[in-house]
Protein backbone atom coordinates (compact mmCIF):
# COMPACT_ATOMS: atom_id res chain seq x y z
CA UNK A 1 0.00 0.00 0.00
CA UNK A 2 1.38 3.44 -0.92
CA UNK A 3 1.42 6.43 1.39
CA UNK A 4 -1.19 8.13 -0.78
CA UNK A 5 -3.49 5.19 -0.10
CA UNK A 6 -2.73 5.39 3.65
CA UNK A 7 -3.46 9.09 3.87
CA UNK A 8 -7.01 10.34 3.71
CA UNK A 9 -8.02 12.90 1.13
CA UNK A 10 -6.75 16.37 2.04
CA UNK A 11 -8.86 18.31 4.47
CA UNK A 12 -10.33 21.48 2.95
CA UNK A 13 -11.91 24.43 4.72
CA UNK A 14 -12.79 28.05 4.08
CA UNK A 15 -13.08 30.66 6.79
CA UNK A 16 -13.47 34.44 6.97
CA UNK A 17 -11.06 36.59 8.97
CA UNK A 18 -9.81 40.17 8.92
CA UNK A 19 -6.51 40.64 7.03
CA UNK A 20 -3.28 41.47 8.85
CA UNK A 21 0.23 42.08 7.49
CA UNK A 22 1.45 39.73 10.24
CA UNK A 23 -0.03 36.53 8.84
CA UNK A 24 -0.13 34.60 12.12
CA UNK A 25 -1.95 37.43 13.90
CA UNK A 26 -4.99 36.49 11.79
CA UNK A 27 -6.76 34.31 14.40
CA UNK A 28 -7.73 31.42 12.11
CA UNK A 29 -4.22 31.27 10.60
CA UNK A 30 -2.56 31.46 14.02
CA UNK A 31 -4.70 28.50 15.15
CA UNK A 32 -3.77 26.57 11.98
CA UNK A 33 -0.05 27.02 12.74
CA UNK A 34 -0.35 26.25 16.46
CA UNK A 35 -2.26 23.03 15.75
CA UNK A 36 0.70 21.69 13.74
CA UNK A 37 3.29 23.09 16.15
CA UNK A 38 1.76 20.98 18.95
CA UNK A 39 3.29 17.84 17.41
CA UNK A 40 6.63 19.38 16.40
CA UNK A 41 9.88 18.69 18.24
CA UNK A 42 12.18 20.79 16.02
CA UNK A 43 10.61 23.56 13.96
CA UNK A 44 11.98 26.23 11.63
CA UNK A 45 10.57 29.55 10.42
CA UNK A 46 12.82 31.41 7.94
CA UNK A 47 10.34 34.33 7.63
CA UNK A 48 9.35 34.65 11.30
CA UNK A 49 9.05 38.43 11.70
CA UNK A 50 8.23 38.83 15.42
CA UNK A 51 6.84 35.34 16.03
CA UNK A 52 9.13 33.14 18.14
CA UNK A 53 6.90 30.10 17.92
CA UNK A 54 9.47 27.77 16.35
CA UNK A 55 12.76 26.30 17.54
CA UNK A 56 14.74 28.30 14.95
CA UNK A 57 13.54 31.74 13.83
CA UNK A 58 14.87 34.05 11.14
CA UNK A 59 13.82 37.28 9.49
CA UNK A 60 15.78 39.50 7.15
CA UNK A 61 14.74 42.58 9.13
CA UNK A 62 17.15 43.09 12.08
CA UNK A 63 14.45 45.02 13.97
CA UNK A 64 12.34 41.86 14.41
CA UNK A 65 12.43 39.46 17.36
CA UNK A 66 13.81 36.57 15.27
CA UNK A 67 17.02 34.84 16.41
CA UNK A 68 18.75 35.29 13.04
CA UNK A 69 18.59 38.08 10.48
CA UNK A 70 19.80 36.73 7.15
CA UNK A 71 18.48 35.76 3.76
CA UNK A 72 16.08 32.81 4.18
CA UNK A 73 18.14 30.57 1.86
CA UNK A 74 21.37 31.40 3.71
CA UNK A 75 19.66 30.73 7.07
CA UNK A 76 18.25 27.37 5.96
CA UNK A 77 21.56 26.32 4.36
CA UNK A 78 23.38 27.10 7.61
CA UNK A 79 20.94 24.96 9.59
CA UNK A 80 21.38 22.10 7.10
CA UNK A 81 25.20 22.33 7.40
CA UNK A 82 24.84 22.25 11.19
CA UNK A 83 22.89 18.99 10.92
CA UNK A 84 19.54 20.37 12.06
CA UNK A 85 16.68 17.99 11.26
CA UNK A 86 13.26 19.63 11.44
CA UNK A 87 9.91 17.93 11.64
CA UNK A 88 8.06 21.19 10.88
CA UNK A 89 9.01 24.09 8.60
CA UNK A 90 6.92 27.19 8.00
CA UNK A 91 7.11 29.05 4.67
CA UNK A 92 5.48 32.50 4.87
CA UNK A 93 7.50 34.77 2.57
CA UNK A 94 6.27 38.00 1.00
CA UNK A 95 3.55 36.99 -1.48
CA UNK A 96 4.22 39.50 -4.27
CA UNK A 97 7.08 41.55 -5.72
CA UNK A 98 5.46 44.65 -4.20
CA UNK A 99 5.61 43.05 -0.73
CA UNK A 100 9.26 42.07 -1.29
CA UNK A 101 10.06 45.65 -2.26
CA UNK A 102 8.29 47.01 0.83
CA UNK A 103 10.26 44.60 3.07
CA UNK A 104 13.58 45.46 1.46
CA UNK A 105 12.89 49.20 1.44
CA UNK A 106 12.00 49.12 5.15
CA UNK A 107 15.52 47.88 5.99
CA UNK A 108 17.45 49.80 3.37
CA UNK A 109 18.25 46.91 1.02
CA UNK A 110 17.92 47.43 -2.72
CA UNK A 111 15.66 44.91 -4.43
CA UNK A 112 17.20 43.20 -7.47
CA UNK A 113 15.40 41.79 -10.46
CA UNK A 114 16.17 38.27 -9.16
CA UNK A 115 14.45 39.14 -5.86
CA UNK A 116 11.25 39.80 -7.82
CA UNK A 117 11.31 36.31 -9.37
CA UNK A 118 9.38 34.78 -6.49
CA UNK A 119 9.05 31.33 -8.06
CA UNK A 120 12.82 31.08 -8.36
CA UNK A 121 13.36 32.31 -4.79
CA UNK A 122 10.82 29.82 -3.40
CA UNK A 123 12.34 27.01 -5.46
CA UNK A 124 15.75 27.65 -3.84
CA UNK A 125 14.21 27.78 -0.37
CA UNK A 126 12.27 24.55 -0.94
CA UNK A 127 15.41 22.78 -2.20
CA UNK A 128 17.16 23.53 1.11
CA UNK A 129 14.08 22.62 3.16
CA UNK A 130 14.16 19.18 1.55
CA UNK A 131 17.65 18.76 3.08
CA UNK A 132 16.37 19.74 6.56
CA UNK A 133 13.43 17.37 6.80
CA UNK A 134 12.87 13.62 6.99
CA UNK A 135 9.89 11.48 5.97
CA UNK A 136 6.92 12.36 8.15
CA UNK A 137 7.98 16.02 8.49
CA UNK A 138 5.39 18.70 7.77
CA UNK A 139 5.78 21.95 5.83
CA UNK A 140 3.23 24.72 6.24
CA UNK A 141 2.88 27.14 3.30
CA UNK A 142 1.16 30.51 3.23
CA UNK A 143 0.54 32.57 0.12
CA UNK A 144 -1.67 33.03 -2.91
CA UNK A 145 -1.11 29.66 -4.62
CA UNK A 146 -1.04 25.95 -3.88
CA UNK A 147 2.22 25.01 -5.62
CA UNK A 148 3.58 23.35 -2.48
CA UNK A 149 6.74 21.29 -2.14
CA UNK A 150 6.26 19.13 -5.22
CA UNK A 151 7.01 15.47 -5.87
CA UNK A 152 7.48 13.31 -2.80
CA UNK A 153 5.02 15.24 -0.64
CA UNK A 154 1.41 14.50 0.28
CA UNK A 155 -1.12 17.31 0.78
CA UNK A 156 -2.74 17.08 4.23
CA UNK A 157 -4.81 20.24 4.43
CA UNK A 158 -5.81 23.43 2.61
CA UNK A 159 -7.51 26.29 4.42
CA UNK A 160 -8.67 29.32 2.44
CA UNK A 161 -8.96 32.47 4.50
CA UNK A 162 -11.29 34.98 2.87
CA UNK A 163 -10.52 38.53 3.94
CA UNK A 164 -13.55 40.14 2.32
CA UNK A 165 -13.85 43.14 0.04
CA UNK A 166 -11.27 42.96 -2.73
CA UNK A 167 -8.49 41.37 -0.65
CA UNK A 168 -6.81 38.21 -1.91
CA UNK A 169 -7.54 35.10 0.12
CA UNK A 170 -4.64 33.68 2.11
CA UNK A 171 -4.09 30.05 1.18
CA UNK A 172 -2.78 27.92 4.05
CA UNK A 173 -1.40 24.47 3.21
CA UNK A 174 0.06 21.58 5.16
CA UNK A 175 2.07 18.85 3.42
CA UNK A 176 3.90 15.80 4.76
CA UNK A 177 7.15 14.45 3.28
CA UNK A 178 6.98 10.92 1.94
CA UNK A 179 9.94 8.52 2.10
CA UNK A 180 10.32 8.43 -1.67
CA UNK A 181 8.64 9.96 -4.72
CA UNK A 182 6.78 6.71 -5.46
CA UNK A 183 4.74 7.21 -2.31
CA UNK A 184 6.25 4.79 0.17
CA UNK A 185 6.23 5.98 3.76
CA UNK A 186 8.54 5.06 6.62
Amino acid sequence: MTAQERYAAPRFSRVWDMPNADTFDVPSIGCFVKRYLLNARVSVDPFARNKRWTTYTNDLNPATAADSHEDAGVFLSRLARQGVVADLVIIDPPYSPRQVKECYDSIGIGMTQDDALLGLVRKRVKRVINRLVVPGSVVLHFGWNTVGMGKGWHLLEVMLVCHGSDHNDTICMAEVKLADPQGSLL
